[in-house]
């Protein structure tokens, strides 16, 4: 009753405006030219995007792969659209909290998001009342980067062929760190005993800060770790990296194989990407995307992720979204398979 009398009204107020012409065909004229017009409105904010600074919001802490990436793209973006991009950092319940803001910012194409697999990770599990992915506008796909499956010097394996041998030989005799419950080198680890066939013990930790000296001091043998806190490691010779969670070899550490080399198929990489509110007008996300690509494709801008290990790839914003719900499809399945419990 309550719509019918708010419809009554309406008519009411129609029929006072235009005398003799029924109202309900008036209201339908309406809509259609709502309709109509809704795309010249959407090119009309376009033309004016941006008239004003945007922020870029970022859910880690200064100096991380996650920061560097947004200031360096931040710089170049900022350049292209001749106005400043702030990098607005709030870190916190692993990247969560960054990513509830920017899905409640307003959907006009100011207020941009670096997102990650936690976006996908959130909608897997069912965290909130509303979807994680869907609260998104994909801009374009920035790239990739690896974990990596490294051990201590004594452990009797120096190949992904060698390491899944002695972990089916000893099913749950394996003790491996990683840098937290539920984060993406955990999840790697996960999906890569459910496909090798092999079982371990994990030991979270709180960062990679805490897992390399764990593994380094014989604590835990084995560890999963971004593949670029690795490294210095490796080639200082403190631990012996196995392979890295990429369906090739990475760009960053071309001499380390791929895990999938043991484990046909196997592929976990985390995916960084650019998103807008949901409801950005299409033509903003264009331009964004534009402009995104454009400085992914600068020398200077390659050179400074790939050496964060990152492997830069353009997409369209379709292929982001894509990406972003096979992801999530993916970790289901994975939590599944595992019965583990992510929070």
């Amino acid at each position: 009753m309550r719509l019918s009398r708010r419809a009554d009204r309406t008519s009411a107020s129609v029929s006072a405006s235009w005398p003799g012409v029924p109202a309900r065909p008036v209201l339908a004229v309406l809509l259609a030219l709502a309709v109509v017009c809704a795309p010249a409105v959407a090119r009309a904010q376009a033309e004016k995007f941006p008239d004003r600074p945007l922020r870029l919001i970022t859910g880690f802490l200064p100096g991380g792969v996650s920061d560097v990436i947004a200031r360096v793209l931040g710089e170049r973006i900022g350049e292209r659209l001749s106005q400043r991009v702030v990098i607005d950092g709030r870190p916190g319940a692993g990247g969560m909290l960054s990513m509830e803001i920017a899905a409640k910012a307003s959907p006009d194409g100011h207020t941009i998001y670096l997102a990650q697999p936690v976006v996908s990770i959130a909608a897997a599990i069912g965290k909130y009342s509303w979807d994680p992915v869907k609260a998104f506008a994909p801009i374009g796909l920035i790239g990739a980067s690896m974990t990596l499956l490294a051990v201590h010097p004594s452990f009797p394996a120096a190949t992904p062929q060698e390491f899944v041998a002695v972990a089916r030989a000893k099913p749950g005799a394996i003790d491996y760190g990683s840098s937290g419950f539920g984060g993406p080198n955990h999840l790697a680890a996960e999906l890569f005993q459910v496909m090798g066939k092999i079982r371990m013990a994990h030991v979270p930790f709180k960062g990679a800060g805490a897992t390399i000296p764990a593994l380094m001091s014989g604590e835990v043998p084995a560890a999963v770790m971004p593949l670029l806190a690795g490294l210095p490691f490796i080639k200082a010779g403190k631990i012996r990296a196995i392979g890295v969670s990429g369906p090739k070899r990475s760009g960053a550490a071309p001499d380390i194989p791929s895990l999938s080399d043991a484990v046909p198929g196997f592929s976990y990489q985390s995916w960084f990407g650019l998103v807008a509110p949901a409801g950005t007008p299409r033509p903003i996300v264009a331009r964004l995307n534009t402009e995104l690509n454009r400085s992914l494709e600068q020398a200077e801008v390659r050179e400074r992720l790939s050496s964060q290990g990152v492997d830069i790839e353009t997409s369209t914003p379709e292929r982001l979204g894509q990406i972003m719900a096979d992801d999530v499809k993916r970790l289901a399945r994975l939590i599944k398979e595992t019965g583990i419990k992510l929070e």
